[in-house]
């Protein structure tokens, strides 16, 4: 291997990188402000010197000449604040919040004391219109939890207006950061971010979609904050136990029903006309007895045929408190033994997930926070799984769309009754593990650092891992596509062999410093570095015998590095707020890539390190680019009235591809061998081919992908009881990677993600394909929101959003290479579509809440319910009927989706310091059904005579496999028994 040096240009950037970090390190986004002003309530004057603490924190200010006062790094939650000042009652306020990168305001008239020890004590209010907010922010906080049926992060935030399913505003699933107490959940290899934290761990979750401050990189839809759970004193603590009671939670009978047509339809007189069939392979042979074989061979194992046999369990904890005065503590548990929505190869679908935090004060200027999670799952069926899974991504494989779940999704499929041997994917198993460690240094009032660091390892195995299945005994052994066997009359799989499996593993360690002061009374000058170390390897294969042995195999490992700087103002004013910040980010695949990236291998004789045409040679290889992005940010926020606020946001936001984009290494062998470590060396293979299939081809070229975000809206509060919030967006991206993301989950792939494919004459017809930054998105919308805030036990909360997309890729789609046609572009155009199947441009969602209190009697008390209701268009399709000679695309707009979700508790009064309450859950109330979109001849059938598709077997309707599983699937209800103290 060529040792790797740096050139003069790329040593200037990683020196201007060293600088900035010397000069601006990193606020970790996780902490608040208070701040106001201090007067005297007859005379309006302000109080010099008035003492501000925060109870339980160590934290406070005193005022200034003018009154004024601030108090930095709080962490977000609620608190009892108290004022004093000599001569003047002493002040006390309750359930002050403080939120993520706000600033709460606390301005307080004090009274003269006429009697030394007078107090006042008030109960104070969330702002319901924060002045601060220069751009849209969606917030979800643990008592929203308590009182919502949502029960996972993901399910909390699609609640939200321009949320859907980890997408937001129109974006990708890859779009966005998660970050669980300011450690990053993304590990970077396919762009994806874990989402399994506990619900009742959860302070406060912030979402940042309209665009964000400098400090947040690596994102272009969105930036997700989680904050746990904290207390100053006593130890507290929620348990909950929750079941699912057995039951089939698919469309259709049973998988397993014997009035399903292999069962009801094959009985004694049809094995009859068989056996008196000349034609028939079985003329001659007894009824009974191709009967009794033909019943054998359909029943089912026990772990597929009783899968709605089993109750859904679920168990979760979360403590946390005060140990002494310096230590605080979180830990939290939550373990799910989840029950496949269809008949699948292992008996449940396990998910856990712990976590803890603890921090220690040395003193009241100097703390240190330790941090760790590890969860996971393993996953048969993704429809059941309340974590976005892997199956199906493009991000990892073009093969993952098609292969299915070790799963039966269909009651005649051929794998129905020896699912481990059907060509489908293994189960996922994924382990996500994090640890972090922050040290925080209080130099004054003014000004605190932080330093950090955590590592975060995400590995995901999809391969025969229980020894099943080998891949094969020895070379020549038949593993083919056409050696699967099946039983009577052609059909159900009685043998064959699993022949592909994914292995991946991902390991991520941060470094970064941080710095805030309060300059002044009206600018907070934050900056920072943050550093990236990463190391994965990827490991995909297919093997199978036509004629002889092939493998394909994408194989790649990486130790890339990622580094990003800021430096943020905020300005603040009584009429006037503004964020305005500048990010560096770049990024270095630090390794070597071929020199002529369209012929990696050197195959071509005119390929520099060609040793025999038509034969993998020594490809000269050459350092990697380093790429860069610089993106200025501007948030201004214009308070008109203490109940109006107008603001408006400006950003550019770059992200980094996939490292899977960049690494990919796919190619086809034809090498019969049982070392696994020779087959991944595309390097010892002598007939070694690029191939499309498994993988990308990496291309070491790709940039940043660059979206420029415009926000405009205005909050107004209505006599305190109703907030009104309009904002209109407008989002450019270009140089995107991908149009939209391809997974089963969004609909499948659209087309239209910007590969490039080699076509090899070499190869033997195969054909590889690179990712380039070549495509566009262009999204814009009008949000609305409305939520109340009456005095009396219901309350509302609704949101509407518009919006419209487009997008698409322009650039060459095929680069020939050999021959007269070296290094010649073919087919340059374009291809565009407007609003995709994973965006609607109408969505409507509403919560209704009701919450009665004591004043209503003891049955009634602590009686809750949430009515939760959702409505967005479906998407639109062309169709042209007889007599219907226009040629209008998307003239038509498939049926649109509804669905209702209710969650209704009673608590008790508390027993031993305990208090239970008793929850019932039902998601799709009315059962509503989304129709999956048809095409082809069934759609004609379904548009000219109303008919939906017949199976194609059984010829029965295919009630299965008409609606959803994804959108809306069936009627689940829940039981809970809550525990707090």
């Amino acid at each position: 291997m060529k040792e790797r040096s740096y050139k003069p240009g790329k040593i200037a950037v990683i020196s201007l990188v060293m600088l900035l970090f010397c000069i601006s390190p990193l606020w970790s986004g996780i902490t608040g402000k208070m701040a106001g002003k201090i007067t005297d309530k007859n005379s309006g004057e302000p109080l010099i010197g008035a003492n501000v603490i925060i109870e339980g924190t160590g934290l406070g200010g005193t005022t200034d000449p003018d009154g004024l006062y601030f108090v930095l790094n709080v962490p977000p939650g609620t608190y009892t604040v108290n004022v004093s000042y000599v001569g003047y009652k002493d002040y006390t306020t309750t359930q002050i919040s403080i939120s993520v990168d706000r600033t709460t305001r606390l301005d307080i008239e004090l009274e003269t004391q006429a009697v030394e020890g007078e107090s006042v004590t008030v109960v104070g209010k969330r702002d319901i219109v924060q002045a601060d907010l220069t751009a849209t922010e969606r917030v979800v906080t643990g008592d929203d939890f308590d009182k919502s049926w949502a029960r996972s992060l993901d399910e909390a935030l699609d609640t939200k207006a321009s949320v859907s399913q980890g997408r937001f505003r129109g974006g990708t699933v890859v779009e966005s950061t998660y970050n669980l107490d300011g450690v990053n959940l993304n590990s970077g290899l396919l762009s994806d971010n874990y989402t399994g934290v506990n619900p009742t761990s959860v302070e406060e979750v912030s979402v940042l979609m309209g665009g964000f401050n400098a400090e947040y990189g690596n994102a272009q839809s969105a930036i997700v904050n989680v904050v746990s759970k904290q207390a100053s004193s006593g130890i507290h603590g929620t348990a909950i136990a929750r079941v699912r009671p057995a039951g089939q939670y698919h469309f259709g009978r049973n998988m397993y029903s014997q009035d399903n047509y292999d069962y009801a339809n094959h009985d004694l007189a049809f094995w009859t006309d068989i056996s008196n069939d000349p034609n028939s392979s079985f003329f001659g042979v007894a009824p009974e007895q191709l009967l009794n074989q033909w019943r054998e061979q359909i029943t089912p194992p026990e772990i597929e045929s009783g899968y709605a046999d089993r109750a859904q369990m679920e168990g979760e904890f979360t403590l946390y408190g005060a140990l002494t005065s310096k230590l605080n503590f979180l830990v939290s548990g939550r373990f799910l033994q989840g029950v496949g929505r269809f008949p699948q190869a292992t008996k449940y679908n396990p998910e856990f997930n712990f976590q803890g935090n603890f921090t220690y004060k040395l003193n009241n200027s100097i703390s240190f926070d330790l941090k760790a999670l590890y969860g996971g799952y393993e996953n048969s069926d993704p429809t059941s799984q309340s974590q976005v899974s892997n199956f199906n991504s493009l991000e990892s494989a073009k093969e993952g769309q098609w292969y299915q779940w070790m799963a039966v999704q269909d009651p005649y499929t051929n794998g129905k009754y020896k699912l481990q041997n059907d060509f489908a994917q293994w189960p996922e198993k994924r382990r996500v593990a994090s640890v972090a460690l922050d040290f925080n240094h209080v130099l004054s009032p003014k000004t605190f650092y932080e330093l950090g660091f955590s590592f975060l390892q995400d590995s995901v195995d999809k391969s025969d891992r229980n020894g099943v299945v080998q891949l094969w005994q020895q070379p020549g052994d038949p593993i083919s596509f056409n050696d699967v066997q099946l039983g009577m009359l052609s059909r159900f799989i009685t043998a064959g062999y699993p022949n592909n499996w994914d292995r991946w593993n991902s390991q991520v360690i941060t470094v970064d410093g941080s710095i805030t002061s309060q300059v002044n009374n009206h600018h907070l000058v934050k900056g920072g570095f943050e550093v990236r170390a990463f190391d994965f390897n990827f490991r995909h294969i297919v093997s199978a015998t036509e004629g002889a042995r092939w493998n394909l195999i994408n194989a790649f490992d990486g130790k890339p590095i990622e580094i990003g700087a800021y430096i943020q103002d905020k300005i603040e004013f009584s009429g006037l707020i503004v964020n305005a910040g500048l990010r560096f980010d770049m990024f270095d695949q630090r390794r070597q890539a071929p020199e002529n990236m369209f012929d990696p291998l050197a195959f071509q004789e005119t390929t520099a390190g060609n040793v025999t045409p038509g034969l993998p040679g020594n490809p000269v290889l050459v350092d990697t680019k380093t790429q860069t992005a610089v993106s200025p940010r501007l948030g201004v926020s214009h308070p008109v009235t203490k109940n109006t606020v107008l603001h408006f946001q400006y950003g550019h936001f770059n992200q980094r591809p996939s490292w899977t984009k960049m690494f990919g290494f796919p190619f086809i062998s034809f090498q019969e061998t049982a070392d696994m470590n020779q087959m991944f060396d595309p390097y010892f293979q002598t007939t070694t081919y690029m191939d499309q299939w498994q993988g990308f081809q990496g291309n070491p070229l790709m940039d940043y992908q660059r979206t420029i975000q415009y926000e405009v809206g205005v909050v107004h509060n209505i006599t305190n009881t109703l907030r009104f919030d309009v904002t209109g967006y407008y989002r450019d991206a270009s140089g995107q990677a991908q149009f939209q993301e391809g997974n089963l989950q969004a609909g499948g792939a659209d087309g239209l993600a910007p590969l490039t494919l080699l076509n090899n004459p070499t190869n033997q017809g195969n054909v590889a394909e690179i990712p380039y930054n070549g495509a566009f998105a262009d999204l814009r919308g009008l949000e609305i929101e409305l939520n109340t805030y009456f005095n009396f036990p219901l309350n509302f909360a609704a949101s509407f959003d518009l919006s419209y997309g487009s997008g698409g890729v322009l650039g060459f789609r095929t680069l020939n290479e050999g021959g007269f046609q070296q290094d010649r572009p073919q087919q340059y155009g374009q291809a565009k579509r407007d609003n995709g199947a994973w965006t609607s441009n109408q969505n409507f969602k509403a919560n209704a809440f009701l919450v009665l209190g004591k004043q209503y009697g003891k049955i009634l008390e602590n009686v809750n319910a949430n009515l939760y209701y959702e409505f967005y268009t479906g998407p639109k399709y062309t169709y042209h009927g007889p007599g219907d000679v226009s040629t209008e695309p998307n003239n038509r707009r498939w049926d649109n989706h509804h669905r209702w979700n209710l969650r209704a508790s009673k608590g008790f009064g508390a027993l031993g310091g305990v208090r239970p309450t008793i929850s019932l859950d039902v998601r799709n109330l009315f059962n509503n059904k989304d129709l999956n979109q048809l095409t082809g001849d069934n759609l004609i059938r379904f548009e000219e005579e109303g008919q939906l598709p017949l199976h194609s077997w059984s010829r029965e309707p295919n009630e299965w496999n008409w609606y959803s599983y994804f959108t809306n699937p069936p009627r689940e209800v829940f039981f809970e028994l809550k525990l707090d103290f």
